[in-house]
């Protein structure tokens, strides 16, 4: 069988952390010297004098230093009020700037560096469509509270980025990452029903991407979203172009149906995964992995039989595969319990089974039926008989 998902080859995005400067300032430990006459100290200065003023310098270098924290972290937005995505602007955007809203394109100038200094997702220039999960969900967050030309400092936890599994090979599993991101400019959202066929190609294949790198990672829910839009773009009845175009959108969207009910079975919406192999299935009768996947979730609802009967037109259609066989011998087993449990069920309802019959009992009881049809058959013949001659005296 082909693999899980159509064209797994996703490409990489990387991310940035901001690196984190501090100053020390370095004590140099003196002896104490021996105690100071008065007679000895021209200024007439006690050592006890001398320990308060330093003492007092030091509070007060403190009470600074706790100052500036303090007015520092003043400066950051906590933009979910829990502290694990704050942001800080380092440049305003011009007076009469506007936001984005969602669905709109934006492009971004963007670096980010993990907590060891490492630099990670840097682009020059980098467009998405605000809201549409096609970038981590920090900067999703974030570039819909920025202005044009505004630039800030994003600090985000690995929960909006990368979260348990990073990203091989540059971002470690529950890596927090801080961004410098600047906001270049924002458009307005994407017409795709007045794009051509190969500019919705070129989109909707971004899309199915983005959808394979979720599935990959096992964010199932966020693959259905992008596969969901993949689709709506990919519709080929919204454009006139060359018949091979138009193919060629229409077996990219039916790889976004077939990816879409991987996600939805591994999501227990079953009802949800089988329509979508349908809509495989009503262009291509023979597709392998919607007759698969339309078994599993037939059977997955309870309807064995119904299943078995796809999984069997898989696999005929590709006998060796191994999955599909396993299924099959799965699902066969199980027909058969069911099987069993019905009719364990009805007798239960009909009363208690009867009890099974010996030897003797099977051959009295044949002898009985034998003599019980010979006798009969005289009768039928006797009764016969006489109407025969009743007719006969008639005449």
């Amino acid at each position: 069988m082909p693999p899980l998902i159509d064209n797994e080859n996703v490409t990489n995005q990387s991310l940035m952390d901001q690196e984190k400067k501090s100053a020390m300032d370095e004590h140099e430990n003196k002896s104490n010297p021996e105690p100071i006459s008065v007679s000895m100290n021209p200024d007439n200065v006690k050592e006890n004098d001398v320990k308060d003023e330093c003492l007092s310098e030091i509070n007060q270098e403190k009470t600074c230093t706790g100052e500036d924290a303090e007015k520092e972290e003043e400066e950051y937005l906590d933009i979910l009020g829990n502290g694990s995505l704050k942001r800080k602007i380092l440049r305003a955007a011009a007076k009469n700037a506007k936001r984005p809203i969602s669905s709109d394109l934006v492009t971004i100038k963007v670096e980010g560096k993990l907590e060891d200094g490492t630099k990670v997702d840097v682009y020059d220039s980098l467009s998405f469509v605000l809201g549409d999960g096609d970038v981590i969900q920090a900067w999703d967050l974030a570039v819909a509270l920025m202005e044009e030309g505004q630039v800030i400092e994003l600090q985000t936890d690995a929960r909006f980025a990368y979260g348990e599994k990073g990203r091989k090979p540059d971002i470690p599993p529950n890596s927090s990452i801080a961004y410098i991101i600047e906001l270049v400019k924002k458009d307005y959202p994407m017409d795709y029903e007045s794009m051509s066929a190969a500019e919705k190609l070129k989109y909707g294949e971004n899309k199915r991407e983005r959808g394979n790198f979720l599935f990959v990672r096992e964010e199932f829910v966020s693959a259905i979203n992008s596969y969901n839009k993949a689709v709506r773009i990919l519709d080929p009845a919204t454009c006139s172009d060359t018949a091979e175009s138009l193919q060629k959108l229409l077996e990219s969207r039916l790889k976004c149906y077939n990816n879409m009910a991987a996600c939805q079975l591994k999501t227990d919406a079953y009802d949800a995964a089988i329509k979508s192999c349908r809509m495989v299935l009503d262009v291509q009768p023979d597709n392998v992995k919607a007759l698969f996947r339309t078994g599993k979730g037939l059977a997955a609802k309870g309807e064995t039989k119904e299943g078995l009967m796809y999984m069997r037109r898989a696999q005929k259609l590709d006998p060796d595969t191994k999955v599909i066989n396993q299924e099959i011998m799965k699902l066969s087993k199980k027909l058969q319990a069911e099987s069993q449990s019905e009719k364990d069920m009805y007798q239960k309802m009909l009363g208690q089974k009867p009890p099974a019959k010996t030897n003797k009992q099977s051959e009295n009881s044949s002898s009985v039926w034998k003599w019980t049809s010979v006798i009969g058959g005289v009768t039928i013949a006797i009764v016969a008989m006489g109407i025969t001659a009743y007719r006969h005296l008639q005449h």
